[in-house]
């Protein structure tokens, strides 16, 4: 029986046309084009050889487009794509799925492939469907510039680091994710091909109120082990660092070519290597770049740093930093398996204002087995620690994480739950121990105690974030559930 790489390449071959490859790859509609940008996409687009492929990103977010809009067929059908590659969050599946259905019927010899965070995280569900022919887990700069030139040339492609597909036989290949050591030979993301000007221009600030922000990513992977989060599914365990030069070459390029004044470097372990980014912080001081300001909105691990660190990122341009203790409750850090001691919280939070710093925490309300009790614990903590800002988000039990594979087998969620929008206001997953508990009122009580504690909070409040903007972002998420797929057991 022929494979499913055989077919593939013998039903394209009569397509290509002057040995290039025709990829257009999608941003599916569903998350907010004013904290999310597709990142991913322009790392993709940057590591493709420009000389055998003709890529184009759709980018549904920005554009306002759904899967079932006229306008989106119309340009989809414009390209006339080999290879249409879609990523997904757990919050744009559905979307993706719908946009891979509808590049099956228009066009027979089309190849559909899904990456993303989600796939990479829960791959064994996702290449299920029927619209789907490959799927890419973790980092693929270099996997999928592989594939492409593999599929052009007529090679096999079935050992490919990270690739995920079925045979015709039925058998199911599923390969390891590639963890690349050298992460300097990633080419930076190329950004205008995302349109990096009008999601500026369109109101594109995460964590920021700079008009001319972007991100960047200068480390990858994540060797802790709490059960919540997907992040080492993604980018594996090893920490792996870009080299100073990489990232000063990264930073004068915005600052100078695309006229950047904020950056956010979105690692989830940027200080992991305490003197790794003490280091980086040194480099950017020695540049001297006027009006330029630093964030990591993703957080920092609180025992990953000292205040000489703390002083450093000042220097460098951090005006506030984030941390994430996710809940002030022993027992619900020994279930989330934070490995946080929550008695070490104040006087980190007390270091880093020492050094000018104002501080803003992060909690996870709702966890699994989480209990009135707990939660009046997190009340404490929060109470007691001199936060500047504190924000609380309501637990979502990601497809692929411990956490998530946990509920399933105690049938407290079915194995295809999709989880709402973190903005709604009632998430569709609720853990049984919290269910006589009014959390709407715990949100109300504790966040009124925080602010009478310290009025002079709400001026930072206010002097971070677009607060009409926020408010807007909430109604709108609710106002949207065509977008959220709602699970019932």
């Amino acid at each position: 029986m022929q494979t499913v790489s055989n077919q593939i390449i013998k039903r394209m071959a009569s397509t290509f046309r002057d040995n290039r490859i025709s990829i257009v790859l999608i941003q599916p509609y569903g998350l907010n084009p004013k904290i999310v940008l597709p990142l991913s996409l322009s790392y993709l687009k940057a590591n493709l050889d420009e000389k055998i492929c003709d890529v184009n990103i759709i980018d549904c977010a920005l554009r306002g487009l759904k899967s079932n809009s006229e306008e989106f067929k119309k340009l989809l059908q414009s390209y006339e794509p080999h290879i249409i590659g879609v990523s997904a969050w757990t919050q744009t599946y559905q979307e993706a799925l719908d946009i891979l259905k509808i590049s099956k019927i228009f066009f027979k010899n089309v190849i559909t492939v899904i990456g993303g965070s989600h796939a990479s995280a829960n791959y064994k569900e996702v290449v299920k469907n029927e619209q789907i022919d490959f799927l890419f887990r973790g980092e693929s700069e270099f996997t999928f510039p592989l594939f492409i030139n593999r599929i052009l040339n007529n090679i096999d492609f079935s050992n490919i680091s990270g690739l995920v597909y079925r045979r015709a036989n039925g058998e199911l290949i599923i390969n390891e994710p590639l963890v690349v050591n050298d992460i300097d030979k990633i080419k930076i993301p190329s950004y205008d091909s995302i349109n990096l000007d009008e999601y500026i221009e369109s109101g594109y600030r995460y964590h920021t109120r700079e008009k001319y922000n972007a991100p960047i990513l200068l480390t990858r992977g994540c060797p802790y082990t709490c059960q919540f989060c997907s992040v080492s599914l993604v980018n594996g365990k090893r920490v792996r660092k870009h080299g100073p030069g990489y990232v000063i070459r990264w930073i004068k390029y915005l600052y100078y070519e695309k006229g950047i004044r904020h950056i956010n470097i979105i690692d989830d372990n940027f200080t992991f290597d305490v003197e790794y980014a003490k280091n980086i912080c040194k480099q950017i001081i020695q540049l001297n770049l006027k009006r330029l300001s630093f964030g990591t909105p993703n957080g920092i691990r609180m025992q990953r740093g000292d205040r000489e660190l703390w002083g450093l990122m000042k220097k460098a341009g951090w005006k506030s930093i984030i941390v994430a203790p996710e809940s002030g409750s022993t027992h619900t850090l020994k279930l989330m398996r934070k490995n946080l001691k929550k008695e070490i919280v104040p006087n980190v939070v007390d270091d880093m204002k020492k050094m000018g710093l104002y501080v803003q925490g992060y909690f996870i309300i709702g966890y699994p087995g989480e209990t009135k009790n707990d939660l009046l614990e997190t009340r404490k903590l929060i109470m007691k620690t001199r936060f500047d800002l504190v924000s609380m988000f309501r637990f979502q039990p990601l497809p692929g994480t411990p956490v998530f594979d946990s509920l399933v087998e105690k049938s407290e969620i079915s194995k295809d739950f999709l989880p709402n929008d973190y903005y709604s206001r009632k998430p569709n997953y609720e853990t049984y121990t919290l269910r006589k508990v009014n959390i709407p009122l715990f949100y109300i009580i504790t966040y009124f105690l925080f602010f009478l504690q310290n009025p002079k909070r709400i001026c930072f409040l206010v002097s971070k974030y677009d607060i009409y903007g926020i408010f807007k972002r909430i109604i709108d998420f609710n106002m949207r559930k065509n977008t959220v797929v709602m699970t019932k057991k």
